[in-house]
């Protein structure tokens, strides 16, 4: 048994840029931090663009942040095997890459690394092995998670250090916003936006234009329509617009590490799906996160595993308007927006965050249990 010097992971994007922002954070991982060689097939990298502007969506073959890219479509030319496999989230290899890992000797450790969950039966799934029904093969289903008995989150090294030395330093945090075109006045609670367009987003901004001061940002490409409802002109990037107490402002769709460093600097962070879910964790600031929404609200239970989880330790009060905010945030009838009460608890969130965030650091961090678990097995 030995551990993997080579990884390939093959991606189909489907939840926008939650599937191509994940895989991009566990293969850079991988390549930078691991030092594997790493290889990622994804069938649409015009998403991945969005998030590395050098990136040619067209290309067959590139090198992005040490890793080697490749467009995944009918007739491409796949290598041979690595000694670790990795299939993001139930997406179909091709048959030709399933024959050639059949035929390796040995085969690679083939994976499917699911969706992240919250919900209890994750722990029993977790690693289960699945014989191929007619290769000499295994997959493992391997799932990320917020308890010790899953893969854990993908977390960088140095990334609290990094966070810390971003949030202690005012100056700082004033010149990074500053790049994006934000200045926050005196007493004012910042807050990022990054939601699907079933959002509530009139009520929202509605509660947020008679309580305490808010400059909410909001990237290019999210909340289109709410936001032409709310502003009488275009609102492009930079561009802000005040009603009462509320200023939304545009600001550009942020590659990945400026996303984490606006996490960093917010009040409240509201995010979706399941990439920006994990930063905001990491940011060690109060969010609120929306699910990738599913039919017959099937992502409730989801939503409320998590809840489940993170209300824990808050005061009972506190820990239902959290539970009815997200709620009501992810479509739920039984849920209520009341931002005055969730605006006024940032200052118990925010201590909730940062005990919250350190239970998660003491889990197995994704990336290096991938690997530890495949020299097990290899």
């Amino acid at each position: 048994m030995s551990a993997p010097q080579s990884v390939t992971i093959f991606c189909q994007v489907i939840d926008n840029f939650g599937d191509a922002g994940v895989c991009w954070r566990l293969a850079r991982q991988f390549a930078q931090q691991e030092k594997l060689q790493v290889t990622l097939w994804m069938d649409d990298l015009s998403r991945l663009q969005r998030l590395r502007p050098m990136i040619e969506p067209q290309a067959e073959r590139q090198q992005v942040d040490g890793i080697t890219l490749r467009r995944w479509h009918e007739g491409a030319d796949f290598e041979a095997p690595a000694d670790l496999v990795i299939e993001a989230f139930g997406c179909r290899l091709p048959e030709s890459v399933i024959e050639a890992m059949a035929a390796a000797l040995p085969p690679p450790v083939w994976i499917n690394l699911e969706y992240l969950s919250a919900e209890p039966w994750v722990e029993s799934c977790h690693a289960l092995p699945s014989p191929h029904p007619r290769l000499p093969l295994k997959k493992y289903f391997y799932f990320p998670g917020f308890t010790t008995r899953t893969g854990g989150l993908l977390k960088e090294r140095g990334l609290d250090s990094q966070r810390l030395a971003l949030q202690q330093d005012p100056a700082a945090r004033r010149d990074f916003l500053a790049r994006l075109g934000v200045s926050v006045p005196a007493k004012t609670t910042l807050v990022s936006l990054f939601c699907y367009p079933s959002a509530p987003l009139d009520a929202l901004f509605a509660a947020m234009q008679s309580g305490s001061p808010v400059l909410c940002l909001v990237p290019e490409g999210v909340a289109d329509l709410a936001l032409a409802r709310l502003c009488p002109q275009p609102l492009t990037t930079g561009l802000a617009h005040t009603v009462g107490n509320l200023q939304v402002q545009r600001i550009p769709f942020l590659a990945p590490d400026d996303y984490d460093r606006l996490l960093w600097c917010c009040d409240l962070n509201m995010v979706r799906g399941e990439d920006s879910l994990v930063r905001a964790q990491w940011a060690q600031r109060p969010f609120v996160w929306q699910a990738y929404e599913q039919e017959a609200f099937a992502h409730l239970d989801k939503l409320q595993a998590l809840l489940d989880h993170y209300v824990t330790g808050l005061p009972a009060a506190l820990s239902l308007t959290v539970t009815q905010f997200w709620r009501s945030w992810n479509g739920a009838p039984d849920g209520r927006l009341d931002w005055p009460v969730l605006q006024a608890s940032l200052p118990v969130l925010q201590a909730h965050g940062e005990q919250w965030a350190r239970r998660l650091s003491l889990q197995a961090e994704l990336a290096r249990s991938l690997i530890e678990f495949a020299g097990k097995i290899g």
